[in-house]
């Protein structure tokens, strides 16, 4: 009997949430979402999206021009940074994966192609400034795009420096610090990442 009241409130409690997910969902893109583009107010925007449930953080990217594939899976809390206008140095290609925690510095392009993966609190980094300091001087600011080929799989907790490319089938272990560009079918790990074997690669389908 208490199983059966115990279900019974769940499914009410389903009903109930439901109908305000979507009232939610319809606020947050238009009202909330619109009013912070009128005011070009990008940093609001990208805290609705830290905020944003897993619909809501698809749809908000779409909303804000990136380009996401057919059945690309983007898990919620997602942190965006160096957004000028909008999201549009943003690919994600089909049935890509990016999870839980992971940060985009849009500064420069950032391409994620078909059936790459990129695992919880992935870090890519596409500028780098040192301002002020006398690191300037040795290091000139510098823009540059972060590519993630196609069947790539990036570990939990790696970082992505500007202008890596990480190659088709590859794979970069947690906690990696890439610097530079990872080849096809190569695994890579440890700071700064080195290359440690090769992987077998299935035959690309183009």
């Amino acid at each position: 009997m208490q199983i059966a009241l115990m279900g019974i409130i769940f499914k009410l409690c389903c009903l109930v949430a439901k109908p305000y997910g979507s009232v939610r969902r319809w606020a947050l893109l238009n009202i909330r979402l619109p009013f912070y583009l009128k005011l070009n107010d990008i940093a609001a925007i990208n805290r609705l999206l830290l905020d944003a449930n897993f619909a809501e953080t698809r749809a908000i990217l779409q909303r804000m021009a990136a380009n996401l594939g057919q059945d690309s899976y983007i898990e919620n809390h997602l942190f965006v940074h160096n957004a000028r206008h909008d999201y549009s140095n943003l690919t994600i290609g089909k049935k890509a994966y990016v999870g839980k925690d992971c940060f985009f510095d849009l500064s420069e392009r950032v391409t994620v192609e078909d059936n790459a993966v990129i695992a919880m609190r992935v870090t890519i980094l596409t500028h780098f400034d040192a301002g002020s300091s006398d690191a300037a001087q040795l290091f000139p600011k510098t823009t540059k795009a972060v590519l993630i080929q196609s069947g790539a799989y990036v570990g939990a907790g790696a970082l992505l420096l500007p202008g890596v490319t990480i190659g088709y089938g590859a794979l970069v272990a947690a906690g990696a610090v890439v610097i530079k560009d990872v080849p096809l079918g190569t695994q890579f790990a440890g700071v700064p990442a080195r290359a440690i074997q090769r992987v077998k690669l299935a035959e690309r389908v183009s």
